[in-house]
């Protein structure tokens, strides 16, 4: 029965069982499940898939899960059986050799073997998930060597399932616990470390290391619990034989022990302290001789309560417990004699609860020494403390009566061995009901545990992330899906109201029916999502997108109004072209694109479409705009896309036929030559532009007049490439395909004609000539275009001036290229030999052509006309010149090659002018500028424009720079300063309060002052002074800048200068002489004081008085003073540097017949003293009209 519900309840069984249920859920209501419009289980195929990918990742998943408990396993063995690093050293002896293959046997048993509890529920528990080997709970036991902790695990009477199949209880090391014995039981695994991994007294190094390389391989194996407790042993004797420092040596290996578990481990656990080898003590085996099977197995001993704050003294309640245990063995002890007859051993029962005590005082000194709190180390969970004795072997000690026999000095007879009994006392229920019921006590790695509740929460945390997301998802995709039908909805009944708003009547007009195209096009575009409807498409989607079901009929009308409202329109605007009576060549294309409409078999919608566009481009170009075209390109490229459909409106037969007789007439060549235009021959080509072939540096040094870019140029079908490898390659084959359609196209009325009828008219000359003609204009247009950048700045021209005389030149790179173009007859880079082998070739082929059709017609063979005739004549001479300015003679050079060194020499000036003008030079003088003008009415075009252009710029350009730089130069060394320190002050503007210092009117006015020095230094070679006003000098035909404006400032400037310091003085100074002339009766004496010089007037003499300004004492005030004086007068008084000027502004003055001469009228109260003021010069600075008309100037 067991064996059957193993086999039911298998892992295995169950997973098919359950893999079977979903294939049938996958297979039955499969084909029900639609996401969207998509049904991933519709077909058969997609259900047997699904179904072979849930058992792929069934089968994975068990694998896995059984490849990682074998690896565990595996893992558990590796550890066991690998030595220590401390202990590799150790040569491994023939009995560990035998340990290892008695474990190995046993690991190979207990990977088969489940361990599960009894009863039925806990057996099918077992069965559905038993627990290997590895996750048992395990127990380490401690203790020195000798401390009974074997002999303990021997006699516990726990079941060890493993027995009959190892020989033995334990997987042990021979000569006692040499590593550690390994206790397999059926409900924990008992690790019995050698007992010098304790005390660590033999090797200390050996043994610490190999201590804690054993720790290690448990945090290894069970890193997140690697131990569920500590058993620590400590025997009886070690307690009572020890002195008191052998036993604190021990107990504080014991603690120390502990403490490494606890850091080595990170868990803390619970500790169960066994007092071994309890029948040593006189009198154990007498006392409990007679004790029961149960009293036997019950734990003797105390627990302790669960201490929460880790501040337990646990030597105090062991001292407390340790009483009640004492008491209860004194209580029984008169019980116990009633029952003894033996008087020897009435006396050993009798002395039994004194030998006890004597225990008493050295466990709780163990207790306290190992257990005791403190600050500084993790407190141990001590559970309890308990007397064991596995057997009972060995000579009783007798404490007391040694203490006695010392005491009084009595000899001590040796007490009587104990005899074996094989019993084992209270230890079965101790180990299973104390000790492996708290299993569970024990704590676990809290790195381990942080880093897996990281982990388990960061895995929460993305399963609820992506709950909320999909929820999230799906609501706005559902949201999004309603507003979207509803905006649809909306949109098609705006679109059903444009539509029929559109008038409908027969009109080749397109541009009425764009809006309705459009609004019926966004709304065909259900698939798209289009902007209108608010979202992006993906946050339509996640299967609820509602675009497809509505894309259908959207479509349909979109192409409803494609062929009912369009398609007529370009069939009407075709019949209007050819009613026009357009050109014989737009005449047969329109007649070709109408007949396509109408002609299934010859329907060619590149051409349709092609011919169309070209027609909105060109013909109806003022109608419709760039937008327009494309929208209406669009909807042509839909209706093209459509199945051929018959427009609605007959064909125009009679039209036709009217149409189709005037194209008879059309010459042949003209036809093969307009369809080759319209053939797309130029798309195969690249244009020949500047920025290619001039290089990278063009752009600097190119333009193009009529504001086209350098990367537009000439097409390509007019270049070299398209006309050998385009034109001439597809004449033929447009003649062929003209022969093709005449039939459909022109009908009867115009025949085809054979081929060599073609070359014997001279068609292929004749298309070839309107070719080649075309070519030509193109490029000389083209030509014509080119310029050189026009510069703004010196620098500017100075690099264009590098860059066309630099080793690589762009000129030299454009003018060859522009040679080669247009030579099409001969060779302009090297490849004369393959030109003429062509040309050859192509003459023996004219030939024999006209031979052919003579022979054909009667007629006499025609001279064959040479194949590069018209190359010559069209193309190669028009542009001789260009090809004569880049061809060199035999041993000479090419004329470009001077053009460019002239080029060189305009560099090096222009180099010369910039540091000029750098360094406040004027410019030197050079003719370069006059000779590239010369030379450039000879070049050839462009380079004759290119040099007019170069040579006209490059005066201009060094005048502008040094006109910049004196501009520069006056506003930061005179304009800045003369605002601050003169404008709106006194004396240049007359009505301001505020004074200019003397000091501000020297550095401006003075001799080497600001305006002196600039105008000597930078401006006098540039400015005529011999003339009245100063104008600049003319150089190169054009004068540096204007005469109006600041020129005339620096002629005031020198004016002042001339009138204030006269004979280079530096600072301002002035002469005068004040001569009385007549003075009013009614004044007794005229006094005016100049800083300290009296001029003094009282009626007498005429005499003149001289006076300085300023005057030497340096004081700032001008007085006048009459007598007698005025009650209400105090006379004239002035104040300030220009003290003098003001009282002059207060007098009348009049001219007193020469220049340097005026007459003062001092009128005070009414009365008048007229005096003549004579200055030391006729450059008056009291009449200087520069001095109220000078401003200050802030550019040349």
């Amino acid at each position: 029965m067991r064996k059957l519900l193993g086999l039911v309840f298998n892992r295995w069984t169950l997973s098919a069982v359950l893999l079977i249920a979903l294939a049938c859920v996958i297979w039955i209501v499969g084909p029900a499940v639609t996401i969207g419009t998509h049904r991933p289980f519709d077909s058969e195929a997609q259900r047997w898939t699904a179904i072979g990918v849930l058992t792929g990742i069934v089968f994975i998943l068990l694998i896995r899960q059984a490849w990682r408990a074998r690896a565990g396993q595996g893992e558990v063995a590796r550890q066991l059986l690998t030595p220590a690093p401390a202990a590799a050293k150790e040569a491994e002896s023939a009995d560990l050799a035998a340990v290892r293959e008695r474990f190995e046997r046993a690991l190979v048993l207990l990977k088969r073997v489940r361990f599960g509890d009894r009863g039925l529920l806990h057996g099918w528990r077992a069965r559905l998930g038993g627990r290997y080997l590895y996750e048992l709970p395990w127990y380490l036991i401690i203790g020195a060597p000798g401390s009974g902790k074997t002999t303990a695990l021997q006699n516990s009477g726990l079941k060890f399932p493993l027995a009959d199949a190892l020989g033995d209880y334990k997987l042990r090391g021979v000569a006692g616990t040499r590593h550690c014995d390994w206790w397999f039981t059926d409900r924990a695994v008992l690790i019995d470390t050698a007992g010098r991994f304790t005390t660590q007294d033999s090797d200390r190094e050996n043994d610490r290391a190999t201590w804690s390389g054993f720790l290690a391989m448990l945090h290894r194996t069970r890193p997140r619990q690697p131990i569920n407790g500590v058993l620590v042993a400590v025997s009886a004797t070690e307690l009572l034989a020890m002195n008191a420092d052998e036993r604190a040596e021990h107990a504080a290996a014991v603690r120390k022990r502990l403490q490494e578990l606890h850091e080595g481990l990170n868990v803390r656990f619970p500790i169960y302290l066994l007092v071994t080898k309890c029948d040593l003590l006189a009198g154990f085996t007498d006392t409990f001789a007679q004790a029961d099977r149960d009293l036997r197995a019950a734990p003797w001993g105390c627990t302790f309560a669960l201490d929460a704050s880790g501040q337990r003294n646990d030597a105090a309640v062991l001292d407390a417990e340790f009483e009640r245990l004492q008491q209860r063995l004194v209580d029984g002890v008169v019980e116990r004699l009633q029952r003894e007859r033996d008087p020897q051993r009435r006396a050993r029962i009798y002395g039994f609860p004194g030998q006890f005590a004597a225990l008493r005082g050295t466990l709780r000194e163990f207790v306290d020494t190992v257990f005791s709190p403190s600050r500084f180390e993790a407190h141990p969970m001590l559970r309890g403390v308990y007397c064991v004795s596995g057997t009972q072997e060995g000579t009783p000690i007798d404490r007391v009566l040694g203490i006695a026999a010392r005491s009084y000095g009595l000899e001590r007879s040796a007490p009587a061995p104990n005899q074996a009994s094989g019993r084992s006392y209270f230890l079965s229920r101790l180990l299973g009901e104390v000790v492996f019921a708290e299993s569970g006590l024990a704590g676990t790695n809290l790195r381990w545990e942080r880093r897996r509740s990281l982990l388990a929460l960061s895995a929460y945390a993305a399963c609820g992330m992506l709950a909320i997301a999909l929820i999230a998802a799906f609501t706005v995709s559902y949201r999004g899906n309603r507003r979207y039908v509803a905006d649809v909805a909306a949109r098609a009944h705006d679109v059903q109201q444009l539509v029929q708003g559109t008038p409908n009547r027969a009109s080749p007009d397109l541009l009425p029916i764009i809006p309705a195209l459009e609004a019926t096009r966004v709304l065909a575009e259900t698939g798209d999502a289009s902007a209108a409807a608010g979202s992006a498409s993906w946050q339509l989607g996640f299967g609820l997108f509602q675009g497809r079901k509505l894309d259908r009929a959207a479509r349909t009308a979109y192409e409803r109004m494609l062929t009912d409202a369009m398609l007529p329109r370009i069939a009407l605007r075709l019949r209007q072209q050819l009613q026009s009576g357009e050109a014989p060549e737009s005449q047969y294309e329109s007649l070709k694109a109408y007949l396509m409409l109408y002609d299934v078999d010859h329907f060619d919608a590149k051409a349709l479409k092609s011919y169309i566009e070209n027609d909105w481009a060109t013909q109806r170009g003022a109608e419709l705009s760039a937008a327009q075209r494309a929208q209406l390109s669009r909807h042509l490229d839909a209706l093209l896309a459509l199945p051929g459909g018959v427009p609605p409106l007959a064909r125009d037969d009679k039209l036709v036929a009217s149409v189709r007789a005037q194209l008879g007439s059309v010459a042949l060549p003209q036809r093969i030559y307009d369809r080759l235009l319209q053939s797309g021959l130029d798309d195969e080509f690249p244009e020949f532009t500047i920025a290619r072939a001039a290089g990278g540096s063009a752009p600097l040094v190119f333009r193009r007049t009529s504001g086209k870019p350098l990367t537009q140029g000439v097409p390509g079908l007019y270049t070299r490439e398209g006309y050998t490898d385009g034109f001439q390659k597809a004449i033929d084959r447009v003649a062929a395909q003209l022969e093709g359609e005449q039939g459909w196209v022109l009908g009867a009325a115009a025949p085809p004609r054979d081929p060599v009828q073609r070359l014997q008219g001279g068609v292929t000359d004749d298309v070839r000539r309107l070719y080649l003609t075309d070519y030509a204009t193109t490029w000389t247009t083209f030509i014509d275009d080119i310029r050189v950048v026009s510069p703004s700045s010196l620098t500017q021209s100075l690099e264009i001036a590098r860059l066309l005389s630099a080793p690589d030149s762009p000129l030299p790179l454009l003018m060859r290229a522009l040679s080669r173009q247009t030579t099409l007859a001969g060779s302009s880079d090297g490849n004369g030999v393959i030109d003429k082998a062509t040309s050859k070739a192509g003459a023996l082929i004219s030939s024999g052509a006209q031979r052919v059709a003579g022979l054909v017609n009667g007629d006499q063979p025609r001279a064959p006309r040479p194949a590069a005739s018209l190359e010559a004549t069209l193309v190669d001479a028009r542009f001789a010149e260009l090809r004569a300015a880049v061809t060199a003679p035999e041993g000479g050079k090419a004329p470009l090659d001077g053009t460019i060194a002239l080029l060189n020499d305009l560099y090096v000036y222009l180099n010369t002018v910039d540091t000029a003008v750098k360094g406040g030079m004027p410019p030197p003088q050079s003719p370069v500028g006059n000779q590239i003008k010369a030379q450039a009415p000879a070049a050839p075009k462009p380079l004759r424009a290119l040099l007019e252009d170069v040579g006209t710029t490059s005066s201009q350009i060094a005048k502008t720079m040094v006109r910049g730089n004196l501009s520069a130069e006056v506003r930061s060394q005179v304009g800045e300063f003369c605002q601050q320190a003169l404008a709106g002050r006194y004396p240049l503007d007359r009505g301001s309060s505020r004074d200019a210092t003397q000091a501000d009117f020297a550095s401006v006015f003075a001799p080497g002052g600001k305006f002196d020095k600039l105008f000597q230094d930078k401006l006098l070679p540039y400015v005529d002074t011999s003339t009245r006003p100063w104008r600049f000098r003319t150089v190169d035909g054009s004068a540096l800048g204007a005469d109006a404006g600041t020129l005339p400032q620096f002629q005031r400037a020198a004016a002042i200068r001339d009138a204030f310091f006269a004979g280079g003085a530096t600072t301002p100074s002035l002469r005068l002489e004040f001569k009385p002339v007549e003075m009013d009766p009614a004044i007794s004496q005229f006094l005016l004081d100049i800083d300290g010089q009296i001029v003094r007037y009282a009626h007498g003499p005429q005499i003149p008085t001289a006076v300085q300004w300023p005057g030497p004492r340096g004081s700032t005030q001008v007085r006048v003073e009459i007598s007698p004086a005025s009650p209400n007068s105090s006379g004239m008084v002035s104040s300030g540097p220009w003290a003098l000027f003001r009282l002059f502004e207060r007098v009348r003055i009049d001219d007193g017949g020469a220049p340097e001469r005026f007459r003062a009228t001092f009128d005070i109260d009414g009365r008048k003293a007229i005096f003549e003021v004579t200055t030391s010069s006729v450059r008056n600075p009291f009449q200087l009209a520069e001095l109220g008309q000078f401003s200050c100037p802030n550019a040349l």
